[in-house]
C-alpha cells in the first residue's frame, strides 16, 4: 500500500485537448463507421449516468431526448457500433453541475456548441475517463459514475493542498512532505483494515473542510492470510485522503463497518485530530 502520492497534490495545468489525440462523439452521432485514421484515436463519450442529471438537462433545454430510457438506448447503440468498428472508447460522466463549474472556470458559454465536447475531453479530468471493455451498459455506467465521484474528491484534495502556505511560492505542495504523509496514512489505513478480521466491509474516510466535508469510501473483502480484495483506485483514494489529513493536520474520521466471519455484524469509528487516531 505504500504507493507514491500520485494524486494528492495540485495538478499542473495541461494544454487544451489535441484533436489528433482524442475525438468526442455523442449518442446521436451515427458516424460509427470511423475512418481508419480515427480508429487509432480513443473516442470519448460523455454519458449522463443517472436520471436526476438527465432531468436537469431536460429542464435546461440541453437535450432533445424525451426520456432517459430513449437516451440510454442511443448510448447503447453508439457503444455497440463503435465496438464493431474496433474503436477504442472511453467514457466520462456528464454532470450538469460539474459542467457549469467547468464553463465558468474556462470562461466559455454553456450555450457554445463545442462546450460539451470540451468538457467531456477535458485533459485535466483524464483520471475520470473509463475505458469501455464491452460490458453491459448498466455496468459501464456504474464504473463511469464511480470514477466521476473519485474525481470530485481528488479535486477537493488538490484545492485543499493548493490553498496552503506551503504551496504559495511554487504552486505545489512540497513533494517530500507528501511522501512522508502518504506513508503515514497508508500505514494507518492498513492497520485498521487488517485488524477487522475476515469478512466483508465498507470503509469511509472523511476530512472536515470549511466549505464541504470531504468523504471517500470503498468496499472491501478480507480473506484468510491477510488477503485484501479492494478496487485499487478506491484504495489509492483512501490513502490520499489520509495523506492530506496528515500533511495539513486536518481533523477527520475513519469508520469501518460490515460483517466479520467471526464476530458477525461489526462497526468501528476513529476520530483523527490531524496527528493521530482515537477510537470512538
Amino acid at each position: 500500500m505504500a504507493k507514491h502520492a500520485k494524486h494528492a497534490r495540485p495538478r499542473s495545468a495541461r494544454p487544451a485537448v489535441c484533436q489528433s489525440t482524442v475525438r468526442v462523439v455523442t449518442p446521436r452521432d451515427r458516424r460509427c463507421a470511423a475512418r481508419a485514421a480515427e480508429r487509432r484515436r480513443p473516442t470519448m463519450v460523455g454519458v449522463v449516468t443517472n436520471r436526476a442529471d438527465f432531468e436537469r438537462l431536460q429542464a435546461d433545454g440541453s437535450t432533445t431526448y424525451r426520456g432517459y430510457g430513449d437516451y440510454l438506448r442511443d448510448v447503447e447503440a453508439l457503444l455497440d457500433g463503435l465496438g464493431r468498428d474496433g474503436v477504442e472508447v472511453r467514457g466520462r460522466a456528464f454532470s450538469p453541475a460539474d459542467f457549469d463549474d467547468f464553463c465558468e472556470r474556462e470562461g466559455i458559454s454553456r450555450a457554445d456548441g463545442d462546450s460539451h465536447f470540451a468538457y467531456t475531453a477535458d485533459p485535466t479530468a483524464e483520471e475520470e475517463w473509463v475505458r469501455w471493455e464491452g460490458e453491459p451498459l448498466a455496468e459501464f455506467l456504474l464504473r463511469v459514475d464511480r470514477a466521476h465521484e473519485r474525481g470530485l474528491v481528488r479535486r477537493q484534495l488538490d484545492r485543499m493542498l493548493a490553498e496552503t502556505a506551503e504551496a504559495a511560492v511554487s504552486g505545489e505542495f512540497p513533494e517530500p512532505l507528501l511522501r512522508i504523509a502518504y506513508a503515514r496514512g497508508a500505514e494507518a489505513l492498513r492497520g485498521f483494515l487488517l485488524g477487522a478480521g475476515e469478512g466483508t466491509f465498507t470503509v469511509v474516510c472523511s476530512l472536515f473542510d470549511a466549505d464541504l466535508p470531504l468523504v471517500a469510501w470503498a468496499d472491501l473483502r478480507l480473506e484468510p492470510g491477510g488477503v485484501m480484495r479492494v478496487d485499487d483506485e478506491d484504495l489509492d483514494l483512501l490513502c490520499e485522503v489520509l495523506c492530506v489529513g496528515h500533511a495539513l493536520n486536518r481533523p477527520g474520521m475513519l469508520s469501518l463497518g460490515g460483517v466479520c466471519a467471526v464476530r458477525g455484524e461489526v462497526g468501528w469509528e476513529w476520530t483523527f485530530d490531524g496527528e493521530s487516531f482515537r477510537r470512538v
